[in-house]
């Protein structure tokens, strides 16, 4: 609903209707709509903690060529929706949601930095937070364009130079 329709579109009536339940069962579950938006950002967060744990484990341990691993990372988590970037921002006016926003951002800033211990990236950590807004930015572009706008030869810079940066294959 919030990516088809955004936030501003989200009640209580409107929730009920989209899941067919009584109108009664969405207002006795959250109070506010503050409270709805909390719950689906993090049922959101809750699935992505799941999968990105995951891939950081698919990871773990293995030695990958810088390439073969920006590849891995990309397909991994190229799949920004409307949905994540409207939570986001409404997280941005609605401090109740920070917390829940900032998870999500840790949970990807992880998967990142297995990523690039993988690629052999002698200081992961580093680079983690550049590769999350990098994907992110491309993800609002790709949204907003229609297209990957650039998004490759992008990612492969920015590899290039943290395995580069830090003396690794």
């Amino acid at each position: 609903m919030i990516a088809e329709q955004g936030v501003a579109a989200v009640t209580h009536r409107a929730v009920a209707a989209e899941a067919s339940v009584p109108l009664a069962s969405t207002t006795y579950y959250f109070e506010s709509l503050d409270e709805l938006l909390e719950g689906a950002l993090l049922m959101f967060v809750n699935a992505e903690a799941e999968r990105l744990a995951a891939v950081a484990e698919s990871l773990d341990g293995k030695e990958l060529e810088p390439l073969e691993a920006a590849q891995l990372f990309r397909a991994e988590l190229e799949d920004s929706s409307v949905a994540q970037f409207e939570l986001y921002l409404e997280a941005s006016r609605r401090p109740r949601l920070r917390e829940v926003a900032r998870r999500c951002l840790d949970l990807y800033e992880a998967a990142a930095e297995s990523a690039l211990r993988a690629a052999g990236a002698e200081h992961p950590e580093a680079y983690a937070r550049p590769f999350v807004a990098l994907f992110d930015g491309y993800g609002l572009h790709r949204i907003a364009g229609g297209d990957d706008q650039g998004f490759d030869n992008a990612l492969m810079a920015l590899w290039a130079a943290a395995t580069r940066a830090t003396g690794t294959r």
